[in-house]
Order: C-alpha cells, then sequence, then structure tokens
C-alpha cells in the first residue's frame, strides 16, 4: 500500500466516521415524521416494507424476511410490526401459499408519509449539493453503490459475515 493510498483509506474512515452518527440523527428524525414513537428498530422495520413495495411490489415480504435482513431477533421484529401495525403504518396479511406465513405491507398513510419523506430528503440533498458539478453528484451515488454493492457482494461488514436478502431477487 503506498503512502497515498493508506492516505485516501484514511480520509475514507474519518469520512464514515463523521457520517455516522450524522446519518443516525437524520434517521431519528425521520422516523418520528412517521409517528413520535417511531425509533430506529421499528423505521428499520417499515423501511424494508415500504422499500419492497416501492421496488417488488409483486415479491411478497415476509417476517422472515426482515428477520434475516435485519438481523434482529424474531421477538424485536415481532414488537416492531405489532406497534407499527397499531399506528396504522403496516397491514399484515395471511399468504395465500401457506398460512403460516405473514406478508408485511405498508399502508395508504405509510406510503403517503415515505413520498413527503422522500421529497424532504432530496431537497435537502439539493441544497447540500447544490454547489456540486452535476457530473460530480452523478459520480458520487454511482460510488456510493458500488460501495454497498461490494459489500454486499463480499458478505461482510466491520469484519463480521452479514446475510443479505436483496431487494430484486
Amino acid at each position: 500500500m503506498t503512502r497515498r493510498s493508506a492516505s485516501a483509506l484514511d480520509d475514507i474512515q474519518i469520512a464514515f466516521a463523521r457520517l455516522g452518527p450524522l446519518i443516525k440523527v437524520r434517521m431519528a428524525e425521520s422516523a418520528s415524521d412517521f409517528h413520535p414513537q417511531l425509533r430506529s428498530a421499528g423505521f428499520t422495520v417499515l423501511r424494508m416494507a415500504l422499500i419492497n413495495a416501492a421496488r417488488s411490489p409483486e415479491r411478497m415480504l415476509s417476517v422472515s424476511d426482515i428477520v434475516t435482513e435485519t438481523q434482529m431477533d424474531k421477538s424485536v421484529v415481532s414488537r416492531q410490526l405489532r406497534d407499527l401495525k397499531s399506528w396504522g403504518l403496516i397491514k399484515l396479511q395471511r399468504s395465500t401459499q401457506d398460512a403460516r406465513v405473514f406478508q408485511v405491507l405498508p399502508t395508504k398513510l405509510a406510503q403517503e408519509r415515505y413520498r413527503q419523506l422522500k421529497r424532504s430528503t432530496f431537497a435537502l440533498y439539493r441544497d447540500l449539493l447544490g454547489s456540486w458539478d452535476e457530473q460530480d453528484v452523478a459520480q458520487l451515488g454511482k460510488l456510493l453503490l458500488k460501495l454497498v454493492q461490494d459489500i454486499e457482494d463480499s458478505g461482510q461488514l466491520g469484519g463480521k459475515p452479514i446475510a443479505c436478502v436483496r431487494d430484486n431477487p
């Protein structure tokens, strides 16, 4: 490794260390936009249902899929689903193929709040990146997607294996 690449990796590590807490705060703010009592675990579950419905509406998202993807204990996921359902943000339907399996679907209310959240997030990005060259913004998006894909493909995050369930199987 050359000095230059070690320096670049140092910069990347510093940037991620600084970004982590900022993302955590943004996620907490986003969760409270859905419901004042919604916390990060529940928001993670809700986002999975929303993203699945938007990107792969034909794909059934089961409780087991959520447990696998989030690596949360099944009891934690069940508690989050119960709260989300009581707040009118998700609905649970039995699978037509297997009555033991529940499909997790976002409600119209959750989908509308998600659209509002995306609009406000895009406005924030436009403000933050407003002085950037359009090509730099496009390149940032491509590089971030490439990094995420490489992490998922490697099966490792922070040196520990992770299980990945793709949005589009």
